[in-house]
């Protein structure tokens, strides 16, 4: 084997490792939304018998239940889940709380989804440069690229799309230069 081919080959074989790896993360991300969405449900049809106990635990500070859900990404908000809840009632915002983690969980899953089909077609593919692989690097960027924006601030997501841009430029520069060098072959 030339050393091309061996380097070809170490890159599969990270590329494999990784998939793996995001594979594990995204299981237990899904792991986590489907346990945080029946907690939800949970919490809403039979949570009432548990206020008393959750406002003891309050009290006695062996709870601490933060009563807003504050958002500060492309656009600001606030919930204040005690004021929508009334006093006393510890269920509703536990319940609530538990269905944004849900939903923060399906939309991390979903980018693990994408970070993963990129490894999985670099690894299959015989060219890291290949058309299908450069095409799921830019879906790939873009999913990233969009998650940050709306998870964090304009700022933030703009800097990181720029930077997954610079990333991806250089993909292309890489992916010209094997084309250049398969057609002198």
């Amino acid at each position: 084997m030339n050393e091309q081919n061996l380097k070809l080959e170490a890159v599969k074989k990270r590329c494999n490792i990784a998939a793996k790896i995001t594979g594990i993360i995204q299981t237990l991300v899904i792991i986590g939304a489907v346990i945080a969405f029946l907690a939800g449900i949970i919490l809403f049809v039979r949570g009432q018998e548990w206020n008393p106990l959750l406002g003891q635990a309050v009290e006695a500070g062996k709870l601490n239940l933060n009563s807003t859900i504050d958002y500060n990404g492309l656009f600001d908000f606030t919930v204040d889940l005690v004021e929508k809840f009334g006093p006393g009632n510890y269920v509703g915002p536990l319940g609530i709380t538990c269905f944004v983690a849900s939903f923060v969980c399906i939309a991390i899953a979903i980018v693990v989804t994408f970070i993963k089909k990129i490894f999985t077609v670099i690894k299959q593919e015989n060219n890291p440069f290949s058309e299908r692989a450069m095409n799921q690097i830019k879906i790939g960027f873009i999913v990233i690229g969009i998650a940050t924006l709306l998870a964090t601030s304009v700022g933030f997501g703009l800097i990181t799309g720029f930077i997954l841009f610079c990333i991806y430029s250089i993909f292309e520069y890489g992916a010209a230069l094997q084309n250049e060098i398969d057609e002198t072959l």
